[in-house]
Order: structure tokens, then sequence, then C-alpha cells
């Protein structure tokens, strides 16, 4: 059986994890929805397995499959400016990754 948690990203790149070991993608979801300000500074969150994200925030399904070290260099070589833009319009994994 597989467990699921949460990964939560700063503009930044870095992330932490919460509400580990759920059986349910669905169930790290619905903590995520009710952790109010609890990360403020990380408000980018995926579900994930031990090295891979499974879900994603709509918009940002082209990163469901990838590994979290994949997504967070992505994240960390995005402008900061254009970071929002950059992952809500899927843009080519290649101009964040090289």
């Amino acid at each position: 059986m597989k467990n699921y948690k949460a990964i939560l990203f700063a503009p930044d790149g870095e992330f932490v994890t919460d509400f580990k070991d759920k059986v349910e993608i669905q169930d790290v979801w619905d903590k995520v929805a009710d952790m109010g300000s609890r990360w403020f500074f990380y408000p980018i969150p995926f579900v994930a397995t031990e090295k891979t994200i499974v879900s994603t925030p709509e918009g940002l399904e082209y990163l469901k499959g990838k590994r979290i070290s994949t997504v967070k260099r992505i994240i960390q070589n995005c402008d900061a400016d254009n970071l929002c833009e950059h992952l809500n319009n899927g843009w080519p994994l290649h101009t964040a990754i090289n």
C-alpha cells in the first residue's frame, strides 16, 4: 500500500512535507485545504509518494509523475517574477531546468 504526503513548495524551490502517511490522495488534499496559514511561505502544494508527484493543483497537471527533485529544480530556476505564469502555462521543462 502506498503512503501519500503533502509537498509544499516555496517560490524559491525549497519545500516542506506534511500530512504524511495518508492512505488516500484525497485525505492529503483535505488536510491541505484545511491548513489555513500554517505554511504561509510554502504556497504551492502537491501530493507525492516518497519521490514522485502523484497529484497537482489545477493548471499544474503537467508536473504529475515528475520526481520531487525535478519539480524543485523547475521552481528554483524560474524567474520569481514569472513563476506563477511559468507554472500555470506549463512552459516546456527544458526552459526551467537548463
